[in-house]
């Protein structure tokens, strides 16, 4: 049976991924006020995304 992997720090990735789709859309050509909405969309997704995770018990 193999050992479990210690708790430990995770890495959260997410800020990069949020700046990856972002970019790609000023690329894209997606006017400003757009690519603003986007972003604001993705920070609420990922703030309850990030509220309704496991808790520590705290």
């Amino acid at each position: 049976m193999p050992a479990p992997t210690p708790p430990g720090p995770t890495r959260k990735s997410w800020p990069y991924v949020v700046v990856v789709i972002l970019v790609l859309a000023f690329n894209a050509g997606w006017p400003a006020a757009d690519v603003i909405k986007l972003a604001t969309v993705i920070l609420v997704l990922v703030a309850l995304i990030v509220r309704a995770g496991p808790h520590d018990g705290t």
